[in-house]
């Protein structure tokens, strides 16, 4: 076992789901520490490590000529040592529609501080989905959360060669990552004014057997039709269409907003459902962007929790307006500080925009 101090957690604390692994065992690499967490999930409907999990765990272990203690779906007490002998390319596979979002948070997690290496890292991912529920959709992973990562200096993006849809996945997809050569080169995140909107876009993407009743183009004229008569041009809006054989079939729909002083918000991802038809479903996405549109965060919340790792990780400070303290982002942030304590501070101000006065949260970082 490694000389470096033991980070031990209980996985039951705070919103006690899968963050607090992917968290942690970002950092175990990051700090060249041991991780042990007990309870894992233990209050879920199926407690215990998920596939998703455990295959995080796994290829970071092989990344970096690490060990885990045997590992099976449903265990709830983990030993994972990281190692210090990283490797650039590796093939992962999901049996199920496992979501390649989910994989992807705990590995930039880890790789924010990995060896540079010139055409850096590369996981390839066979089956799997890319979209499925209480999960990110590439798109909003790509167009969004990468998107921040970008402006401060890491590089990530998934490249999606297939689709998977739950419930049989499937899909095929490389997820790239370049960390910087020294983290002292990252950028602090900084977002305070959005500045003018510059554009609003989303994209739908669903199986090829939903072609013939046209459904990603009805969900497309219903989310135009609402924006527009709201009083958004038509050059301000971008929506694309996509088809894609899969397993499954399946629809999953992401929406951002881009302003100029480069803030990307996004309204999360919205999926089709049995029974719910595409004009609820753009309806819906309008309706999301809508409500973005008439706020003042400058970090959406999915992102905030997402982001908060990376931030964490590097030595700058940070500043951000986010809507609501999640629970994600509330556990995110316990176990980030009890692992390396840094100094940080929540602030409520009043959203100026809203008639209700309802508040938003000013995050800083020292």
């Amino acid at each position: 076992m490694s000389e470096s101090p033991l980070i031990f957690l209980d996985g039951s604390r705070g919103e006690g789901g899968g963050s607090i692994l992917r968290v942690s065992a970002g950092l175990a690499c990051l700090l060249h520490r041991p991780l042990r967490i007990i309870n894992i999930r233990k209050n879920r409907k199926q407690p215990g490590l998920r596939l998703q999990h455990l295959i995080g765990l796994e290829t970071l272990a092989s990344l970096t000529g690490g060990s885990t203690d045997p590992l099976h779906v449903g265990l709830t007490k983990v030993d994972f040592f990281p190692g210090t002998e990283w490797k650039s390319d590796h093939t992962v596979s999901i049996r199920t529609a496992g979501n390649i979002g989910m994989l992807s948070q705990t590995l930039h997690n880890a790789l924010s501080q990995a060896p540079h290496t010139p055409s850096g890292y590369h996981i390839h991912v066979n089956g799997g989905g890319t979209y499925g529920k209480y999960a990110p959709g590439t798109a909003y992973l790509n167009h969004v959360t990468f998107a921040i990562f970008r402006r401060l200096g890491y590089h990530v993006s998934i490249e999606v060669l297939q689709h998977g849809y739950y419930p049989k996945g499937g899909a095929q997809a490389i997820i790239h990552l370049q960390p910087a050569s020294n983290p002292n080169q990252y950028h602090g995140l900084h977002l305070l004014e959005r500045g003018e909107l510059e554009s609003i876009e989303v994209a739908i993407h669903a199986e090829d057997r939903l072609k013939k009743p046209e459904v990603a183009e009805r969900i497309m004229r219903t989310i135009l039709s609402i924006l527009i008569s709201n009083n958004f041009a038509s050059d301000l809006i971008k929506v694309t269409t996509s088809y894609h054989p899969s397993r499954s079939v399946g629809v999953g729909v992401d929406g951002w907003l881009t302003y100029s002083n480069g803030v990307v918000l996004g309204m999360g991802t919205v999926l089709g459902e049995r029974g719910v038809s595409s004009e609820i479903i753009g309806k819906k996405v309008a309706q999301q962007l809508l409500a973005l549109v008439d706020s003042t965060e400058t970090v959406d919340e999915h992102a905030a929790d997402q982001i908060l790792p990376f931030l964490w990780g590097i030595p700058k400070p940070s500043q951000f307006i986010l809507p609501r303290i999640t629970s994600h982002f509330q556990t995110n942030l316990n176990i980030l500080n009890e692992i390396l304590p840094r100094k940080w501070d929540l602030q409520k101000i009043a959203n100026s925009k809203k008639k209700d006065k309802s508040t938003t949260f000013l995050f800083k970082l020292s």
